[in-house]
């Protein structure tokens, strides 16, 4: 007879509230939050300063729960002058109709992208290419902004770059970071930083090796493949409260342009995956893959004017075989049989060495703050006895060498036996 033991474990939770009280609630006040004691003491404070002497001061809010007709507020809303409510014309240019009192906007913003042209060039050239582009673009700025820039006036002696857009500032550093890393040239790169065109991405497979005789003759099938994409981001991006467009000579505390539009970082990725592979099956049951993959992630943070540059490089092999009608005997089912099935025996082998990089825009200070070598091998081996049975083998072996020293190298093995029987298959 079996039992049933059920076990019941009961917990409890004991809730203790603690508090200290300030003072006796005046129940004339209908919100005593204002008053004394437990409250703010706020109309204290309006007495105490109703006769001095008054300045005003605009205060920014971030807040969708402000009551801006209450009756201490109505009046004191900072409004943009610039801009008649309610005709639907845009009379302050910002982009916004009837904006009488400033929206704060914020968002992201992704897509595609080409990276192609610069795709085998060396990461060091490149980086120098970007601090390279930073004066043709602050000069373009400046032209832009009605600066004589060939006024030694108006100049930067250190770095060359027209003053108040300066090689820190956002507005040269994005389109130079685009510039340099999409292989454009830096006096017809787009300024701004959205783009208005995605540029495709593609994956090509051809066969036509199976036309040719040898190839018909040695190979049940026979596949070369490539594929590559990019992609440019925004994280985050938000409008700049501080700009005005009346007003272009406002400066931040580094002594750039306010600019209209703030972002803190802009991503760029391009993968190969693959850059090659070629996939072939034998007709003596033999077949092998060979890969080589590619990518590469770039961050320009623009808070600290800092460039993260991530590469990493993958070669995977693939090699495996099928034994035909492999016979076994056993007496699993208590009596003397005969089983018979294919062996299939495949073998993976993948390298894969990643870098990180972190590299100043203002100084020559790159330093490696990641990356690792990973090998792989993985081995596994099936052998179908049957529609109902397969046994199983594998083999994975993972080592990872990593690129700073302050982190040890790692191994993992792991290796077992599986058998599965499928009680609803055919006999």
């Amino acid at each position: 007879m079996n039992k049933i033991i059920i076990k019941v474990t009961l917990s409890l939770f004991v809730f203790c509230l603690t508090g200290s009280v300030y003072g006796q609630v005046d129940k004339k006040i209908l919100n005593w939050y204002n008053g004394c004691g437990a409250g703010m003491q706020t109309d204290k404070a309006y007495k105490k300063l109703k006769n001095r002497k008054t300045t005003t001061v605009i205060v920014a809010i971030i807040d969708s729960g402000i009551d801006i007709e209450h009756e201490d507020l109505a009046g004191k809303i900072w409004v943009n002058k610039d801009e008649i409510a309610d005709n639907g014309i845009d009379d302050d240019g910002n982009g916004f109709i009837d904006e009488t009192i400033p929206a704060f906007i914020t968002g992201n913003y992704s897509t595609s992208y080409s990276m192609f042209s610069t795709a085998f060039k060396d990461g060091n050239q490149l980086f120098d290419q970007l601090r390279a582009n930073r004066i043709g673009i602050s000069r373009r700025l400046g032209e832009q902004a009605g600066i004589n820039v060939d006024d030694p006036v108006n100049i930067d002696p250190i770095d060359g770059t027209v003053i108040g857009y300066s090689g820190s500032s956002q507005d040269v550093l994005l389109p130079s970071f685009l510039a340099a890393y999409s292989g454009k040239d830096a006096s017809n790169v787009s300024l701004g930083i959205f783009r208005d065109i995605p540029i495709p991405a593609w994956n090509l497979r051809y066969t036509g090796f199976m036309k040719y005789k040898w190839f018909k003759k040695n190979f049940s099938s026979f596949s070369v493949s490539h594929g590559y994409k990019s992609s440019y981001t925004v994280s985050s991006f938000t409008n700049n409260l501080q700009f005005d467009a009346n007003d272009l000579t406002n400066t931040n505390a580094a002594g750039d342009f306010e600019t209209s539009t703030l972002v803190s970082s802009a991503t760029l990725v391009d993968e190969f995956s693959p850059l090659i592979r070629v996939d072939m099956k034998m007709k003596n049951s033999f077949s092998m893959i060979g890969e080589l993959k590619r990518d590469r992630t770039l961050t320009m943070n623009f808070n600290n004017s800092t460039l993260t540059d991530i590469k990493g490089t993958e070669y995977i092999f693939g090699f495996g075989y099928v034994f035909k009608d492999v016979k076994m005997k056993t007496s699993f089912t208590g009596k003397k049989q005969t089983l018979k099935g294919d062996i299939n025996v495949r073998a993976d082998v993948s390298l894969r060495d990643n870098l990180t990089l972190v590299r100043s825009v203002n100084s020559d200070n790159d330093q490696i703050s990641g990356g690792q070598k990973l090998f792989s091998i993985k081995l596994s081996a099936d052998y179908r006895l049957n529609s109902n049975l397969t046994a199983s083998f594998y083999y994975n072996h993972q080592t990872s060498r990593y690129a700073i020293s302050t982190t040890f190298p790692r191994q993992s093995i792991n290796a077992g036996f599986n058998i599965i029987y499928n009680l609803g298959g055919n006999q």
